[in-house]
């Protein structure tokens, strides 16, 4: 377990517990689910919080093919077709990479918290949930990610 790594029971936010809930359900018996399983017609709720990644060579390469409109409006980028690597993180970089290659090499989701200070000074707590998917149930192709910011007030 990473340091603010938490389980399931301790997420506080109703999207990633849905996003939980639709990913547990669409793997069924299986390991995880796959990339095909999910209709982006079943989850509207979900879509604006969405990352969805390519693993590459194993894992040696994390890929954003797809970032919410939630997802961009809150860090002010779009990511789209960058690599997670090459991505300026700032002093959280190692931890939230570290975070991404943790369903790709346990075959778990991974839950996690981050505080995140946007350049108008605006403080958020993001909770995070990241699940593998994979076409053979044992190598993870991709990550499904949901992002749930809250808005703290610091002084």
């Amino acid at each position: 377990m990473i340091a603010d790594e938490k389980q399931l029971e301790s997420v506080r936010s109703p999207l990633l517990r849905e996003a939980y809930a639709l990913w547990n359900s669409k793997r069924g018996t299986r390991r995880m689910a796959s990339r095909s399983d999910f209709d982006p017609l079943e989850m509207p709720g979900l879509l604006s919080s969405i990352i969805l990644v390519d693993v590459e060579d194993g894992g040696a390469r994390l890929k954003i093919r797809l970032s919410g409109t939630k997802v961009v409006e809150m860090y002010g980028s779009d990511f789209t077709g960058m690599y997670m690597d090459e991505i300026d993180f700032g002093d959280v970089r190692e931890k939230i990479l570290e975070e991404y290659n943790l369903p790709v090499s346990d075959k778990r989701p991974v839950f996690s918290n981050h505080e995140f200070r946007k350049l108008n000074n605006y403080h958020h707590t993001i909770e995070r949930a990241i699940f593998p998917l994979s076409n053979d149930d044992e190598t993870v192709d991709k990550l499904i990610a949901f992002l749930d910011f809250e808005r703290v007030l610091k002084a």
